[in-house]
């Protein structure tokens, strides 16, 4: 089978499997609704019902989509979490229903079905969990401030808690079958970027509340509550513009890379997205994954500092040249290292071509003294090398790869990262890159000095490796933990 058919496929498959996740997810939703109904009846008032739904409504047309790292900033869960109270289960799996109402104009059938059903059901689950602890309008059944907390508070922090999960679950499910993304990392993921803003949420919903029922503001509490919000969304969309400002820096800095040597385009690319695959499948934590991420990305950043010549030699290169070559890991760092938002990449950039045998440059670290985030950018390095093609030989296949890091494990990988290239790749598909004949022109025909044989070479000459340490020991590596 070919390729671009394996590809197809593998495409094909995930549709399928999401379209199956999506149609549970709005099975449950309805599910949800009619079990609310049972236990609870109707939504409690049917004027709240329409005030609410448009709040819901209104919050999603105006979130901030963009904040950086695939957060979002929504008013729309305080919405549903206030709906669990004022209106009961069927209400507030109503709200969340119609909250995406927009979307349906101009989004995938299949995405505005996942987003209206996953909304629904948090809705629902947070109404269920709340009516279980509380019962029918216990709203409206609270006398003085202690009581307002003890039967209202507690309990809507709980269903916070609950929607919260619901959240996580359903998007790390609906990841998972769509694009591979493991079910566990999504969830830790979205915990540790969503959870605080749950627990804000479950504070100014229950201010929502009280202003709503028991101090009898009733609709207008809306404004005195969420007005507020819209502040803070400016100020996370000042923070989403930072963080797209560091993105742009980041693809300048790649840009100045792939503009020095052609041959390389999208390697820095494919490298991160491989990086980001084994971080995850490592289980790693958000913040983790981005500066592993980050560090692939920029991992060969500093062969803007490496002569032209050499990139694109016509012959074998002598010691020293590749003395010169080797030296553009510490050189990577010299260019970075004044860059606050990039510290936690610098590691991986300084030390990726450490070999977990110890016999690798530019310290000579070895087994876990090898920072991981440099680890991890070992093996993505080389397996995107590997099934590039070369002037000198044609991209090796995904299993022909694998077979060649596998035997490498131990040696010049660390065997655990390896195995985690292979459950990442089982997930997620992979072309070797074909590069074009005006790419392959402009490399050279010098062993790139990526290839397992390169490698090798420094492994096995003490003299060499002495020499790249001693030329660059004038740049300063950043302390901090190696993890």
């Amino acid at each position: 089978m070919t390729a671009g058919r394996t590809n197809e496929s593998g495409t094909h498959r995930k549709a399928l499997w999401t379209n199956l996740f999506v149609s549970v997810v709005v099975c449950a939703a309805v599910c949800l609704l009619w079990l609310g109904y049972v236990v609870a009846g109707r939504p409690y008032a049917t004027g709240a019902l329409g005030v609410l739904a448009v709040l819901a409504v209104t919050g999603w047309v105006l979130r901030e989509g963009d904040v950086g790292h695939r957060v979002q900033f929504s008013s729309t869960s305080i919405v549903l979490l206030a709906s669990a109270v004022i209106i009961g289960p069927v209400g507030s799996g109503l709200v969340g229903l119609v909250s995406n109402l927009t979307e349906w104009r101009r989004g995938r059938p299949v995405v505005c079905a996942f987003n209206a059903a996953m909304h629904s059901v948090v809705g629902s689950v947070g109404g269920l969990v709340f009516f279980a602890l509380t019962g029918p309008h216990a709203i409206e059944q609270v006398h003085g401030a202690l009581d307002i907390i003890g039967r209202i508070g507690a309990p809507l922090l709980v269903a916070d808690i609950a929607q919260c999960g619901t959240n996580a679950v359903l998007l790390a499910g609906v990841m998972r079958v769509s694009a591979g993304v493991p079910a566990r990392t999504q969830i830790i993921k979205l915990l540790s970027t969503t959870g605080v803003a749950y627990v804000g949420y479950g504070v100014i919903g229950f201010l929502f509340v009280v202003l709503w029922v028991p101090a009898e503001v009733g609709w207008f509490s809306a404004v005195l509550v969420l007005a507020p919000l819209f502040v803070a969304r400016w100020a996370f969309v000042q923070y989403g513009d930072e963080l797209r400002a560091q993105d742009r820096t980041l693809r300048a800095l790649v840009t100045a890379g792939e503009i020095k040597d052609p041959s390389s385009a999208g390697h820095s690319d494919r490298t991160a997205q491989l990086a980001e695959w084994l971080a995850e499948t490592l289980g790693l934590g958000h913040k983790e994954i981005q500066e592993v991420r980050t560090a692939a990305m920029l991992h060969d950043i500093g062969k803007v500092c490496v002569p032209t010549r050499l990139l694109r030699s016509r012959q074998v290169l002598s010691d020293d040249q590749l003395v010169v070559m080797a030296e553009h890991a510490l050189s990577g760092v010299d260019l970075v290292q004044g860059i606050d938002f990039l510290f936690g990449s610098v590691h991986g950039i300084a030390h990726h071509h450490e070999r977990y045998d110890g016999r690798g440059y530019p310290a000579g670290l070895s087994g876990d003294r090898i920072p991981l985030v440099a680890r991890i950018v070992a093996v993505a390095d080389a397996f995107d090398s590997l099934t590039t093609s070369r002037p000198y030989r044609r991209a090796a296949t995904v299993e022909g790869a694998l077979a060649v890091m596998a035997a490498r494990a131990g040696s010049q990988f660390d065997p655990q990262i390896v195995e985690a290239l292979r459950r990442a790749l089982a997930r997620h598909d992979w072309t070797p890159t074909e590069r074009t004949p005006d790419q392959l022109a402009a490399a050279g025909v010098a062993l790139d000095h990526d290839e397992p044989e390169i490698s090798d070479l420094f492994a096995t000459r003490r003299d060499l490796r002495d020499r790249v340490q001693g030329a660059t020991t004038s740049v300063a590596l950043p302390t901090g933990s190696h993890r």
